[in-house]
C-alpha cells in the first residue's frame, strides 16, 4: 500500500472518530460502556480535536514527496497511535471499557505498524533518487 493511500485511510479513520465525539459525545461513550461527566466530556472533545487535527494533517500531506517531512508526520502519527494503543489495551483489559474497546486496540495496532513502516522503512521517492544518484 502506498503512503498516500495509507495516509488517506488514516485521515478518514481520524475524521470518523472525531465528528461523533464533537456532535454526540455521550452516545459515542455509551458505545464503549463509558459514562461521561462534565470533565470527561471536555477531555473527550479535546481528544476529538486532536483526531481532527491528525485527519487534516494526514489528508493535506498524503501526496508529499519530501522525505524528512514524510518521516516527521509518520513519526508523530506512530507515537500517537502507539501510546493510544497502550492506553486502550489497559482500558479494555481492566474493564474500563466494554468489548468494543478491543476494536480500537486492533485499529491502534494496525495504524501503529503502518506508521512505523513509513517512519523507518519507507524511503519514498526522494530516498530512491538519492540512492540511485549515489550509486552512479
Amino acid at each position: 500500500m502506498s503512503r498516500s493511500t495509507f495516509a488517506a485511510i488514516a485521515a478518514l479513520v481520524s475524521l470518523v472518530n472525531a465528528i461523533p465525539a464533537f456532535v454526540v459525545p455521550d452516545a459515542l461513550a455509551s458505545l464503549y460502556g463509558v459514562i461521561l461527566d462534565r470533565q470527561t466530556l471536555l477531555l473527550g472533545q479535546t481528544l476529538a480535536a486532536s483526531y481532527l487535527g491528525y485527519a487534516v494533517i494526514n489528508w493535506m500531506t498524503r501526496d508529499g514527496s519530501e522525505l524528512s517531512s514524510r518521516r516527521g508526520i509518520a513519526a508523530g502519527n506512530l507515537v500517537a497511535w502507539a501510546i493510544g494503543g497502550v492506553l486502550w489495551t489497559y482500558a479494555a483489559s481492566t474493564g474500563l471499557t466494554n468489548a468494543v474497546g478491543w476494536i480500537v486496540v486492533g485499529l491502534s495496532v494496525v495504524f501503529s505498524l503502518g506508521w512505523a513502516y513509513f517512519t523507518f522503512a519507507d524511503r519514498g521517492i526522494e530516498g530512491r533518487t538519492t540512492i540511485a544518484s549515489a550509486t552512479r
